[in-house]
């Protein structure tokens, strides 16, 4: 469904507010001011708080999927480099719902089923990752004691707990550096002799620094 530049607008004001303070501590109002139009003018396009929720994680997930689309075109470390500060931004851009996937999850049925649908197709874009990698020498393990979809499991809630946990922790979560060195460190133990130079190399280039 297209999106009026009037939605987009009341979506941009919401993400903001969510933001700031939490999906469960914004109501209506607070969206309506943000986005200077009245609660009534608004509900003509989003009735109810829900409505405004599954339209923004509807942008979530076509964003995401675009990321992980990506990841199979050439998934060498430094592709997935890229990939990995390129999830950091969105979930930046989308921090509230990282920061209370769950809460947000039992809000909607709906949205719990297609969140996990979206899971699915991140571990499957990760294990072709991991395969590619494990095939070109890159990395290696034993996969009878650790099967690749395991691996992929371990290295996705790296990456999507981050701000939960670092809001937990009271950190900033702002730091793109640490978020892909977090999500590195699950590959690191597996990395062959070519994989840790070509690791080593991508260090030099980037802000890795574990």
């Amino acid at each position: 469904m297209k999106t009026t530049p009037t939605k987009q607008r009341i979506l941009d004001a919401a993400l903001e507010r969510f933001n700031e303070r939490g999906y469960v501590h914004i109501r209506l109002q607070h969206i309506a001011e943000a986005a200077e139009m009245s609660v009534g003018n608004m509900a003509y396009h989003f009735p109810h708080k829900p409505d405004i929720l599954h339209a923004l994680y509807g942008q979530l997930r076509q964003e995401q999927e675009a990321r992980l689309g990506e990841i199979g075109l050439t998934p060498v470390f430094g592709n997935f480099d890229y990939f990995l500060r390129q999830s950091f931004l969105l979930q930046l851009k989308y921090r509230f719902f990282y920061q209370d996937t769950l809460e947000l999850m039992r809000e909607s049925e709906t949205l719990r089923v297609e969140h996990l649908q979206l899971i699915e197709f991140q571990h499957l874009q990760l294990e072709v990752l991991l395969a590619y990698n494990q095939a070109r020498g890159a990395l290696e393990w034993d996969t009878s004691a650790l099967p690749l979809c395991r691996l992929a499991r371990q290295l996705r809630r790296a990456m999507d707990s981050w701000f939960y946990l670092q809001q937990v922790e009271g950190r900033q979560p702002g730091d793109e550096g640490a978020f892909c060195s977090n999500a590195w460190r699950v590959l690191y133990p597996w990395f062959t002799e070519a994989g840790l130079q070509e690791y080593s190399a991508l260090k030099k280039a980037t802000q890795v620094v574990f």
